[in-house]
């Protein structure tokens, strides 16, 4: 008989995922404020000798992203690692409904146009096999698409989405060796570090969320366990005669 996965706890790895986020969140906040002073002067910059003038801003928002960077790359491998364990965990926590294997719980994220679907199920079905109180027989015959989520996991997940998009574009604007642009520069920054914030603020909770829902469940699954494997209590005088 094949053994189950163990369980590991989510707190330590969830710690570090929330710090991460965290992170990116105040990097946003500072590229929306930057973003705000683009609109409101953009011809604040600074002479570099023969090469011309460089807006301040637009140094700055670079600044910004060289420390986003590796923040960000932290924040989601931690986050996939997190999700990874996550996922291992349902077995011991005797979920019975599973769509997905643990390996593709972070190979889906790198499939082009899967991954604007794929990772989302994977975290719903992580948060629905993650229910403290199980599923009761006729919900062990819903289908996948029919499992609900949290409102504000699917919010988590559009923003994600729009986050992404809007970056793109403003890579493309972005060009600190000129001023032109200065200022739509900005509009695109702060709608980039808005939409990035309210993502980073709701992929915390759907870790915090997650990382409680499997250890309340798994307080129960052995608590549980530890009543079905007891010894019968010994039959009181006079039982059976």
């Amino acid at each position: 008989m094949a053994l189950l996965n163990p369980f590991r706890p989510l707190r330590n790895l969830s710690f570090y995922v929330i710090v991460g986020l965290a992170l990116t969140a105040v990097l946003d906040l500072l590229s929306i404020i930057i973003g705000l002073a683009q609109i409101v002067s953009p011809e604040s910059s600074f002479d570099m000798d023969e090469e011309g003038s460089v807006s301040v801003w637009l140094m700055l928002q670079g600044l910004i992203y060289l420390l986003n960077l590796p923040t960000f790359i932290f924040a989601a491998v931690m986050f996939l690692v997190w999700l990874h364990r996550a996922h291992s965990n349902l077995e011991m926590l005797e979920a019975r409904n599973l769509q997905f294997t643990s390996g593709w719980v972070v190979g889906w994220w790198f499939i082009p146009f899967a991954n604007l679907v794929k990772p989302f199920q994977v975290v719903r079905e992580v948060w629905w096999e993650s229910d403290p109180q199980g599923a009761d027989d006729e919900q062990l015959f819903l289908s996948e698409s029919l499992r609900s989520a949290p409102t504000y996991m699917g919010f988590w997940w559009g923003m994600w989405l729009l986050s992404n998009i809007t970056a793109n574009i403003t890579s493309r604007v972005y060009d600190p060796d000129t001023m032109t642009n200065v200022a739509i520069g900005g509009v695109l920054f702060i709608v980039t570090g808005v939409l990035s914030m309210i993502a980073a603020i709701l992929a915390m909770m759907v870790v915090r969320d997650i990382t409680e829902r499997q250890a309340s469940r798994f307080a129960i699954v052995s608590l549980r366990g530890r009543q079905s494997d007891a010894p019968p209590p010994p039959p009181t005088f006079g039982q059976g005669v």
